[in-house]
């Protein structure tokens, strides 16, 4: 079984290099609007341009797996602004995912928490308008169904079985070329594991499963209980995961700056029990690429497991 392992938006050894240049709906109101537009169409070819770098790193370096900061073009979903992705960043996306495909690069973006598909029609409406911007980001670099936009199933407002039948009401309301990268994450507070695999599997979506959030909000099945049935919701796409470890025991939910390979290594081995030819992992870490390549490290120390490249494993 092969196992990749990627990381989030930062790579901490490009010196002075983010993807996540703001420029706030604030400054855009203190410019002439044409200016403003021009600046903050400016601001997102600047993050597009360290995203590129970054991708030119994880190649260098051997990770196959990363997920994009969604804060790539400012502005992009403000009502009063608005910015057609697609079209105004047409070559630069081309590039990255050209890159992208020709390094069999990975690629996810993750919504902020604010993205819930069960609120008011208020909030809904802006998930709608957000979940399209990331994926015309993902469609304009012209990338197949695997590379994925993930959110949370969304608020419990007092009443958890009528808060997941109005995300099953909602749901017709997603476009079709959003759905095709839409997978939903179990929560470290609200929806645990089984319930975010049952909504999954009641709407045809893939669910990503976080396995740090399953211990803070633990499902009366384990992880590898429910594995057969999380990996189905894949399809044909290879499982893709989340991991983490807690920073201590008074803030067991917070994310330290590496990865404690024990509990990642157990469902790991119990994948391969599977027979599942390959797992994706995101690192949600504080320390980002270097959390990564240190896990990929950690875990090609145990016997049985081999290390292909910088962030790949076979096991």
């Amino acid at each position: 079984m092969q196992v990749r392992i990627g990381y989030v938006s930062i790579a901490l050894a490009i010196y002075n290099n983010t993807p996540s240049s703001t420029f706030t709906y604030k400054l855009f109101q203190q410019r002439p609007y044409e200016e403003a537009m021009a600046r903050a169409i400016e601001v997102g070819r600047k993050n597009i341009a360290a995203t590129r770098r970054i991708l030119y790193y994880n190649a260098a370096h051997g990770i196959k797996l990363y997920r994009m900061s969604s804060s790539l073009i400012p502005l992009a979903t403000h009502p009063d602004v608005g910015i057609d992705v697609q079209a105004t960043y047409a070559k630069e996306l081309r590039d990255l995912g050209a890159f992208a495909k020709r390094h069999d690069i990975r690629l996810s973006m993750h919504p902020n928490q604010f993205t819930l598909l069960n609120g008011s029609d208020k909030v809904v409406e802006a998930a709608l308008r957000d979940l399209d911007y990331h994926t015309s980001l993902m469609d304009g670099m012209e990338l197949d169904h695997r590379h994925k936009v993930n959110i949370h199933i969304g608020g419990v407002y007092g009443d958890k079985e009528t808060a997941l039948q109005k995300l099953y009401d909602n749901f017709p309301l997603v476009p079709e070329n959003v759905r095709q990268r839409l997978t939903f994450e179990n929560d470290d507070k609200a929806y645990t594991m089984a319930e975010t695999l049952a909504a999954c599997e009641r709407l045809g979506q893939p669910m990503m499963l976080d396995i740090h959030h399953d211990w803070c909000n633990k499902s009366d099945e384990t992880t590898l209980d429910l594995l057969p049935r999380i990996r189905d919701t894949w399809g044909d796409a290879p499982l893709k995961m989340h991991v983490s470890s807690p920073k201590d025991e008074h803030e067991f939910r917070s994310h330290a700056d590496f990865i404690d390979p024990e509990r990642l290594l157990l469902f790991l081995k119990g994948c391969k029990e599977q027979k599942m030819n390959r797992v994706d992992v995101m690192v949600e870490a504080k320390q980002k690429d270097l959390a990564c390549l240190k896990l990929a490290e950690d875990l090609a120390k145990v016997r049985g497991i081999k290390r292909v490249d910088g962030a790949v494993l076979e096991m």
